[in-house]
């Protein structure tokens, strides 16, 4: 029985590199994200108005993306992806905007966005301290995005499911974002398992209602500014 016991134990091991047999997911916690503009001159002013740093805490299959530029501007989104919900507001210079998104904006918002193939390779590394698997990429309309890097041993299991990563599986560590013309690589630098309230995934504060083609033309307008600057 001991001899059983250790092959078993071996197998795993060779199965899943650093995971063990039973390793649970973890179920809550905060990454810090370095954000950078490899496409685009930040020298200048440029440099000083483009956020360097995103923030991402997650609970179960809840997630909520936070980036904030001083007094300048924030921009967070809460999505679920147990019911595939998603719930964008943002401060640009003291415009405050909710949209909680119906099922129809969603698709609207996945169409928008530039279309990734993804090819999942048996490369992997710890990306601030979390196992992850890399991932090629490329695109016909776009910029061509870098390699993309995910891990599976958190709780959210399709994290990306409303973006171009949406057939990857796991919560992304490495990718790229593109939005209202700006392309940013976001690469994950620290990550701290930690509780995170229920509270921290409600909107907090006055903020308007709006539809989801008034926010983007609103945060389309500010982000316009900030490229051309």
């Amino acid at each position: 029985m001991k001899q059983i016991a250790v092959i078993t134990s071996i197998i795993c091991l060779l199965a899943l590199g650093f995971h063990s047999c039973s390793e649970p997911k973890i179920e809550q916690g905060e990454i810090q994200y370095e954000l950078t503009y490899p496409h685009m001159d930040t020298e200048g002013w440029i440099g000083i108005i483009l956020p360097t740093e995103m923030t991402i805490i997650f609970k179960g299959t809840k997630m909520k993306t936070s980036i904030q530029k001083g007094r300048i501007f924030e921009t967070h989104i809460i999505s679920d992806e147990a019911d595939q919900s998603i719930t964008m507001y943002t401060d640009l210079d003291g415009n405050k905007m909710v949209c909680a998104l119906t099922k129809e904006e969603i698709e609207q918002l996945k169409g928008s966005l530039p279309k990734y193939t993804l090819t999942k390779t048996t490369e992997q590394d710890s990306v601030a301290g979390l196992f992850s698997t890399k991932y090629e990429l490329s695109s016909a309309d776009s910029l061509q995005p870098f390699d993309a890097w995910f891990t599976e041993s958190l709780s959210c299991q399709k994290a990306a499911w409303f973006s171009p990563y949406s057939t990857a599986a796991g919560f992304p560590l490495v990718y790229d974002i593109e939005r209202y013309g700006i392309f940013t690589h976001a690469e994950a630098v620290t990550f701290q398992q930690k509780e995170i309230r229920d509270e921290d995934f409600i909107v907090e504060g006055e903020f308007e209602k709006v539809d989801f083609e008034t926010y983007e033309k609103e945060s389309q307008a500010i982000f316009e500014i900030l490229a051309d600057w």
